[in-house]
């Protein structure tokens, strides 16, 4: 499927706050070598496991955790394209499941 729509593939982390901080970098790079950090996907994925529902995670990025721009500035300068690229992606992404089992994907 990230072939067929040009997407990325990644692994996505967890954190409690939307600034990185210097232990968030350290379990990221050196421990999972992780592309992004959410403070959402974690917790469907958690749900999802302890019901046994398969899953699998559509993210779009707001901002660079390694970029040098203030968090909170990077993140609102970059919301509107983030919506839009999701905007873009998801009916895709629709498109690409419906019909497929979960072994098909």
């Amino acid at each position: 499927m990230a072939k067929e729509l040009n997407a990325k593939l990644g692994v996505c982390t967890t954190g409690n706050s939307l600034d990185a901080h210097d232990l968030d970098h350290v379990h990221m790079k050196d421990t999972i070598d992780a592309s992004v950090k959410d403070m959402e996907a974690a917790a469907i994925a958690w749900s999802c496991e302890l019901h046994g529902t398969p899953h699998f995670g559509v993210k779009v990025v707001t901002d660079i955790v390694d970029g040098d721009k203030p968090t909170q500035e990077e993140f609102l300068e970059n919301l509107s394209k983030a919506a839009e690229s999701l905007q873009d992606a998801l009916p895709k992404v629709i498109d690409f499941v419906c019909g497929k089992l979960h072994d098909e994907l």
